[in-house]
């Protein structure tokens, strides 16, 4: 159970990093600025991390079985759509 929730949190983490690279990195605007894309990016790591986890088998996984680069990927995505979406 621990390791679980320590995967979540780690999720979480990668998404609101992605969050902020993409609000003061890339500069695109979002709903909602920093906050919204902290939001996106959570939903769109945890998300990217099941999905496309289960796609990306190949990739290297860590002993908590995140993969950083699935849940990067799939929180900018989200964040990317997003963006485009609302404006």
């Amino acid at each position: 159970m621990w390791i679980k929730l320590v995967s979540i949190s780690i999720q979480v983490f990668v998404g609101i990093v992605a969050a902020i690279y993409f609000v003061k990195f890339v500069k695109k605007p979002v709903f909602g600025h920093i906050w919204g894309a902290m939001v996106i990016g959570i939903i769109g790591s945890v998300l990217g991390g099941f999905f496309l986890d289960k796609i990306i088998e190949f990739m290297v996984n860590n002993m908590l079985t995140v993969n950083f680069v699935a849940c990067f990927v799939g929180a900018f995505f989200f964040i990317w759509l997003v963006s485009k979406i609302t404006h």
